[in-house]
């Protein structure tokens, strides 16, 4: 499938990627797009203006996709607060302030929003994994 989000990819647009490749879509194909623009018919958006799947309130798309295709999974739950703390600008968690900063300078050293996300799956493969995730099967 091709997903599409907006260009410029930060924490909740990459987790969401990774979630999506992870989980749902092993062989996704991701699009951008610049704020404003429209979203190709052949492509399912996620994490911009009114789709279904993102915001809605204090839940982010993370959420959305946990909430469309569930798990029972602690180190997902512990990714979505995460995910959460740093998108909602809480910065309550050990590791947000460290993550929003490791995102953030990638995105600058980082001109590539593809780059961007295969990148940024290694990092939240990691943080699934610590977080007590299964490995992928063989």
């Amino acid at each position: 499938m091709k997903w599409v989000t907006e260009s410029r990819p930060h924490v909740d647009r990459c987790a969401s990627a990774w979630f999506i490749q992870r989980f749902v879509d092993p062989k996704a194909d991701f699009r951008f797009v610049n704020r404003g623009e429209e979203v190709p018919d052949d492509c399912t958006p996620y994490d911009l203006p009114s789709v279904p799947l993102g915001h809605k309130g204090s839940r982010v798309t993370f959420d959305a996709f946990l909430a469309k295709y569930p798990r029972r999974d602690r180190a997902l739950a512990r990714m979505a607060d995460l995910v959460r703390d740093i998108d909602l600008g809480g910065f309550r968690l050990t590791e947000s302030h460290g993550l929003d900063t490791l995102l953030f300078a990638l995105l600058l050293a980082e001109p590539d929003d593809q780059a961007v996300l295969r990148l940024t799956h290694v990092l939240f493969e990691g943080l699934y994994r610590y977080f007590g995730g299964a490995e992928r099967p063989s």
